[in-house]
């Protein structure tokens, strides 16, 4: 009897772990991406506007927060009109949308 209680409970135990591992792990990356890109699409259409990138997000209807689920902008001093998105991912890790590549990728350059 006791063996069965130990396997069922390993088993629970595992199929938790595979639950977090595949699920929720990329669960967070993947709705502050689409956010991200919900907020790509609103400084691309104020560029096409104002001819210039917004200063701050606040200009484009986004609210900033702070936290686990910030997600930051910042101009690029080089270009008038290329910027990055970025929110972290895990201690001193990044997931970083540049907009001339217009891809996330999970490095700074």
């Amino acid at each position: 009897m006791k063996r069965k209680i130990l396997i069922g409970f390993f088993l629970v135990v595992f199929a938790l772990f595979c639950f977090w591992f595949f699920y929720l792990r990329t669960e967070r990356d993947n709705r502050l991406i689409k956010q991200g890109n919900e907020i790509v699409k609103k400084i691309d259409d104020f560029k096409i506007k104002n001819g210039r990138l917004p200063n701050l997000l606040n200009e484009i209807d986004v609210k900033e927060k702070e936290g686990a689920d910030a997600i930051y902008y910042q101009k690029e001093t080089n270009s008038a009109y290329e910027y990055i998105i970025w929110f972290g991912t895990s201690l001193g890790e990044s997931k970083i949308y540049y907009s001339d590549s217009k891809k996330w990728e999970d490095f700074n350059r």
